[in-house]
């Protein structure tokens, strides 16, 4: 039987969720092996396959949902092309799930991670030919092209660290390769469609920001993303007119932050009033961990914290579960929770839902704890173990808030949840 519709878009939020599962779960297995034993399982190879299902099938997968579900709510039917740009994105996502914890870099999951990047050239392009006749907002719309533009962009990594490994071209070309990859996805496509999220969501509770304050916040973020990936070249020492352009890009990521922090501030009494309880809780600590990203990442361009930052696998571990964890899947899940798209109501999310935070909370404090070897003396031995406790909240967590979605046809029923198209 074809699923209709309205009922597309909360099959595919359980789906995310979970994949966000299985990425937790990959998690733990990796803890597990660090502070255990494990002989069995190739970490390296483990890790590939966490941190690209984390980017394929958790993220991308979550705000492609969250997209489709703004635009079919603007008035645009999301039709079979979306359902087979979802089925497409999940097959390459679960390529490199089962192939990368074989044979790491191989020509497999190569495959599926190529898949993955004519998936995010093919929705690009699908989504914003379908916003031109959709009744999203121009600001909105900004957000997302941006989002879809850095997409996109991100894709050169992949494609330049596999030249690069062909022509062994070097251990530093390697990294910023990923660096590039990393800076897009986490600077450009995560942030710019949290935002275009964001802000529509701020237009449906009917909460309007300074126009003059919206633009300038949105030229600061897209256009010092392109030169902030100078940020990402400091480790190498570069010559002196890349930190100077890293260091107006950090500027004008901190005036980013005030501008958007000043508008906000002015905002809160409408927007507690008008958010759910959860979602609203949820966006605070998102927006209070990219603030932290946004400072972190600008302190960078002083030598002696970017080689902290750059020298520390540990930092650079707390970062990317900082950005990832607190500030887009928080967001995710408030975004959710705020349009009515999960059973947020059930005992098991509301049991869920607190475990899951503090699990990706003492996950933060404990990796932060491992970066920062004079405060830690008689405390370091226990940090694995600690770890793997905190990966295990984490999955503890998102399982019992995927179960409490199992019920969605049932409650479904007796509530409408999603307009008709």
């Amino acid at each position: 039987m074809e699923i209709s519709h309205n009922e597309r878009i909360p099959q595919w939020i359980r789906w995310s969720l979970f994949n966000f599962l299985l990425v937790a779960l990959l998690g733990i297995t990796l803890r597990y092996k660090i502070a255990f034993s494990l002989p069995v399982v190739n970490f390296k190879y483990l890790l590939h396959a966490h941190s690209h299902f984390a980017f394929s099938g958790w993220v991308t997968t979550g705000l492609f949902t969250a997209l489709v579900y703004i635009l079919q709510q603007s008035g645009r039917p999301i039709g079979r092309t979306y359902t087979f740009l979802f089925w497409f994105l999940q097959t390459a996502s679960f390529g490199m799930l089962l192939s990368f914890p074989f044979q790491g870099y191989g020509p497999v999951s190569i495959f599926f991670s190529a898949l993955s990047m004519v998936f995010s050239w093919c929705f690009s392009w699908k989504y914003s030919n379908d916003m031109v006749h959709s009744n999203l907002s121009p600001l909105v719309q900004g957000w997302i092209r941006a989002a879809l533009f850095f997409y996109v962009l991100s894709g050169l990594g992949p494609m330049l660290l596999g030249y690069g490994m062909a022509h062994y071209l070097g251990q530093s070309f390697y990294f910023n390769a990923i660096y590039l990859f990393l800076h897009f996805q986490y600077n450009g496509w995560f942030t710019c469609a949290v935002a275009g999220l964001f802000f529509y969501a701020m237009e449906r509770q009917g909460i309007v920001f300074s126009d003059r304050s919206t633009r300038w916040f949105f030229r600061l973020v897209v256009y010092c993303c392109l030169p902030a990936y100078c940020l990402s070249l400091l480790w190498m020492d570069p010559p002196v007119w890349v930190y100077g352009i890293a260091i107006v890009a950090a500027i004008g990521q901190v005036v980013a932050l005030a501008v958007f922090g000043r508008e906000a501030w002015r905002r809160r009494h409408r927007w507690m009033e008008a958010s759910a309880t959860g979602g609203k809780g949820l966006w605070s600590m998102a927006g209070l961990a990219w603030s932290i990203k946004i400072v972190l990442q600008s302190l960078t361009v002083i030598p002696a914290l970017g080689y902290f930052a750059f020298g520390f696998r540990a930092v650079i571990i707390a970062y990317l579960h900082l950005v990832m964890l607190v500030f887009v899947s928080f967001f995710l899940l408030g975004f959710f929770w705020q349009e009515g798209l999960v059973l947020a109501k059930s005992r098991t999310w509301k049991t869920g839902l607190p475990v899951f935070i503090a699990g990706v909370l003492f996950n933060e404090l404990f990796l932060l704890w491992e970066a920062l070897p004079g405060w830690r003396p008689h405390f370091a031995p226990g940090l694995p173990y600690l770890l793997f406790a905190a990966a295990c909240l984490i999955g503890s967590g998102l399982a019992l808030m995927c179960l409490s979605q199992f019920s969605w046809l049932t409650y479904q029923k007796k509530h409408t949840l999603l307009n008709p198209v």
